[in-house]
């Protein structure tokens, strides 16, 4: 008698959607599947996410005949990346865009999650070529009841209204929406997860049923290495054991966010400028992880990363992202109290503050009384009490810049241009307002005449340091090829070493980025690299 081929092993670091999603397609194929979570809860920064999963040309897009192809997602992504051309690898764009609705049609066809477009949600930039009005953004709705005892061991979001879908939202707006306002005239059922949690909660218990070995509270310390080749990981457990798991391995760690050397390495921020929205296990483990085995590392300039503006709260992970700056009655302005930017739009304030030898770090959202009493701020509700370790107030705008550390008489006569240019409908300084997936998703749909802006000049004015907050998503990452295997920086391949999610450095589009590319290449590298084990 002879002995069968011997069990395939695989160990997947990081229970986040890439970490699963590559889990599920590994076990489908016969694959022993451990996967290793560093936090106590399941779901890693796509929980906390908006769940949208960019996808051109997709299946959902073909039955509702909404017009697209991967040629014009192509032109979007290279138009969208042009700052940076050379960082766009060709081949690894081509294949996240052709396996990209493959890969979404995978994981639906293996009940992992049920799809469904995001309704009248715009590309971020409409006026790129190859961009689309509509269908391209997917995201998913779990019943929570079928995750049974692993419902309180998955990350639900801090940052959106879980329980309340796109569809709800958009007709209120997302502010409102987070204190109960929505399209709907019911609320959520309790039972209902959305968003990021929405859509990591399907693969989650997709890897359980296919019998996925989920260990939470470990830690991947170090690689085992056998002549070059990568053959399991070390593990520190919760009790701080050691434990060595052998197979092939898979990197879905997701960024750096909550590492000093690395941040500051990577995005020039010192920790009294930066945080994170992502949870607090997002220190970088996977890239020193590749390096212990030769992995090399893709640096994206850190004017291009989807960093976010944002603030301290109190609940964890210890940030929220600055939604409040693209409604009506705000603007943002630098130590001198002039404006700079498109100031509705997160990544026009980011592209200047971090570009290098910026002078508009720090910077300050400046709002007054109609934003306080309609709006709030983060877990403050309309009308609420800030914080007042976060938030200055001021009965006049030059007592404000005075309290801020900036320009009080720059700060009036800025707060003057943008008032007479706001009485008629517009910014010709910045265009705020102009981007059409701000106007609908960030703004005011009750606002007239427009949803991202109004006057500021009702005191009482208020003011905060704005802090820059990362997403999980640095862009910058490890090396691999288009199916997911790390490289060295020669570009040779490390044996038995794979990469997938934002772990991998975003070769595949480069400087472009748009919500969705992240969660559409978690799956898609999730499904090429099960498919290379």
């Amino acid at each position: 008698m002879t002995d069968g081929p011997a069990t395939r092993t695989a160990v997947v670091v990081g229970a986040g959607l890439a970490g699963l999603a590559t889990a599920v397609a590994a076990a489908d194929r016969g694959i022993a599947v451990t996967v290793l979570e560093k936090g106590d809860l399941a779901g890693g920064a796509a929980s906390f996410s908006g769940g949208q999963v960019w996808v051109a040309a997709n299946h959902l897009e073909a039955a509702q005949g909404i017009q697209d192809d991967l040629r014009a997602a192509e032109e979007y992504v290279r138009a969208v990346g042009a700052s940076h051309p050379e960082l766009i690898d060709d081949d690894a764009l081509a294949r996240w865009l052709t396996e990209a609705p493959r890969a979404a049609r995978y994981f639906e066809d293996a009940g992992a999650v049920t799809w469904e477009i995001i309704p009248d949600y715009p590309d971020y930039y409409q006026d790129a070529p190859g961009s689309r009005a509509t269908g391209r953004y997917l995201t998913a709705a779990y019943d929570a009841r079928r995750l049974g005892a692993w419902r309180d061991r998955l990350r639900v979001s801090p940052h959106f209204p879980v329980g309340t879908t796109y569809a709800e939202i958009l007709g209120a707006g997302l502010r409102a929406s987070a204190f109960g306002a929505s399209s709907s005239s019911s609320p959520p059922p309790e039972d209902r997860l959305t968003f990021g949690t929405g859509v990591v909660a399907g693969f989650l218990v997709a890897a359980l049923e296919r019998g996925v070995e989920i260990l939470l509270e470990h830690t991947a310390i170090e690689l085992c290495l056998d002549g070059g080749r990568v053959t399991g990981v070390v593990a520190e457990t919760p009790d701080g054991a050691r434990r060595i798991l052998d197979g092939a391995v898979v990197i879905a760690t997701s960024g750096y966010d909550w590492d000093d050397d690395l941040a500051h390495d990577f995005l020039g921020l010192k920790p009294a400028d930066r945080g994170s929205v992502a949870p607090r296990t997002l220190t970088g483990d996977g890239i020193r992880l590749a390096r212990q085995a030769g992995g090399a590392v893709v640096e994206i300039p850190a004017n291009r990363v989807p960093v976010q503006v944002g603030y301290p709260v109190g609940g964890y992970p210890g940030f929220q992202v600055a939604r409040e700056h693209s409604l009506p009655h705000t603007f943002v302005v630098d130590r001198t109290g002039k404006r700079f930017c498109d100031d509705a739009v997160y990544w026009e304030i980011v592209k200047k503050t971090l570009e290098p030898g910026s002078e508009h770090l720090p910077c300050f959202m400046i709002w007054d009384t109609r934003h306080h009493q309609r709006y709030g701020l983060g877990p403050t509700p309309p009308g609420g009490t800030y914080p007042p370790e976060v938030v200055s107030s001021a009965s006049s705008l030059r007592e404000l810049g005075t309290a801020l550390g900036i320009d009080g008489g720059e700060l009036e006569a800025t707060a003057a241009r943008f008032n007479d240019h706001v009485a008629h409908g517009s910014d010709p300084e910045f265009g705020r307002g102009t981007n059409t997936t701000w106007q609908r998703f960030q703004g005011d749909p009750t606002q007239q005449p427009h949803p991202n802006l109004g006057p500021v000049d009702q005191p009482p004015f208020f003011g905060m340091r704005l802090t820059m907050v990362s997403t999980g998503i640095g862009l910058t990452g490890i090396a691999v090829d288009p199916d997911g295997q790390v490289l060295t920086a020669g570009g040779t391949p490390v044996a038995g070493l794979h990469a997938a999610g934002a772990a991998a450095a975003f070769t595949s589009s480069g400087t472009a980025y748009n919500s969705g590319f992240s969660l559409s290449r978690a799956i898609t590298l999730g499904l090429l690299v099960a498919e290379q084990l």
